[in-house]
């Protein structure tokens, strides 16, 4: 056996490559020094063509406080979907990659129609991301700012997105950033002839469970409940708050609280009243006024149950609807004018309106009667 020295400076792991076993010198391998690989920095946003596992990048959807949501397609098989890729500077020891993927497994804790479907998961240049399915329409906040939502339409809504939310409360699960823009209505009705989508469950509760949100104002400053703000125990009942504020945009025209300082937001929601209902829409069913009031309460415990919302809901539709037509038994006769012997029309003495008509006929029919009954009489 012919064994080799290693160089002076050459590495200990080059070794076995210079080792060799009979081997004729022409054949033996030649030593190499290995360079470490520099590893690029990929760009914080994406552009079209660009890959993320098996999914290429078509446009970019949106762009939120903790990540941007991309159109994608599957370069096998063609499937279109939505990814939403964590923006890196969200990542640290408080909000790991775990605990963006959560969001994962709640939408199918959860388990409704409602939900968005997420069916993939992984990471990409150390950032997490989500495969999810990708909707078609828009969100209920641009709905509202085009002036196409109807009262009777925002309230339709508004029941579809209380059974999501009923949903996820039986299921343990707090939304806790109920807004406008999550709230996305697809342009044609899914299962059921569901139309509303719940999105962006990534900052959600799970009662029972460690809180990674804990000591954080976890959602949008517009929609908070003040336990948000206080740091006390988030219940279902921080999800009703939210609601009540998204329901007076879309049915008053604007949220409750408005202020120009986020400071003076955060005391509105801790101590303010809020207006009164009758003040933007004079005409509002009493008790769906009440019921607003009630879910903007500073005391959890104080607030309605979802359930309750939704049975007021029901009743302010039914108050909403258009109301059928009654129409009398003498619109439904036909109009045919009278004709003389010859078959000529004749003249119509009493109007031209469907009632008058009517009333002529009758009157005439009237006459021949009378007439017939002097002749027998006579």
């Amino acid at each position: 056996m012919a064994a080799t020295s290693l160089p002076v400076g050459r590495p200990a792991d080059d070794a076995a490559a210079l080792a060799t076993v009979d081997v004729p010198p022409a054949r033996r391998k030649r030593a190499t020094t290995r360079v470490p690989t520099v590893r690029r920095p990929r760009p914080a946003m994406l552009q079209p063509g660009n890959r993320v596992s098996y999914w290429r990048v078509e446009r970019e959807l949106g762009r939120g406080g903790m990540a941007s949501v991309y159109a994608v397609s599957h370069t096998r098989f063609g499937k279109r979907a939505a990814l939403k890729l964590a923006h890196r500077s969200i990542l640290g020891p408080d909000f790991t990659p775990a605990t963006f993927l959560r969001e994962a497994r709640i939408v199918h804790i959860v388990d409704h129609p409602g939900m968005p479907d997420v069916f993939a998961t992984g990471t990409y240049d150390g950032r997490p991301y989500l495969a999810m399915e990708r909707l078609t329409g828009e969100t209920l906040g641009q709905l509202h700012d085009a002036g196409l939502l109807t009262r009777l339409a925002a309230v339709e809504y508004l029941l579809e997105l209380c059974e999501v939310i009923a949903a996820a409360h039986q299921a343990g699960v707090v939304h806790r950033d109920l807004k406008l823009d999550n709230v996305f209505v697809q342009s044609t009705p899914g299962v059921g002839g569901r139309r509303v989508k719940l999105l962006d469950w990534g900052v959600a509760r799970i009662l029972g469970e460690d809180d990674p949100m804990k000591g954080m104002i976890a959602g949008t400053l517009t929609y908070v409940a003040p336990e948000q703000i206080t740091g006390e125990e988030i219940t279902q009942a921080a999800d009703i708050y939210s609601l009540a504020v998204l329901c007076y945009h879309v049915l008053l025209g604007e949220p409750p609280f408005q202020a120009t300082s986020d400071l003076d937001l955060v005391k509105k929601h801790l101590h303010g009243t809020p207006p009164s209902p009758q003040l933007m829409w004079p005409e509002i069913p009493q008790e769906l006024a009440m019921l607003l009031t009630a879910m903007l309460a500073k005391e959890a415990a104080e607030r309605p149950t979802i359930d309750e919302v939704a049975r007021v809901l029901e009743l302010t539709r039914e108050r909403l609807e258009p109301k059928p037509v009654r129409r009398r038994w003498y619109e439904s006769l036909p109009l045919r004018p009278p004709i003389d012997v010859l078959g000529r029309a004749m003249p119509l003495a009493f109007g031209t309106s469907r009632r008058a008509r009517v009333v002529g006929a009758m009157v005439a029919a009237g006459l021949a009667v009378v007439g017939v009954l002097s002749m027998i009489s006579a």
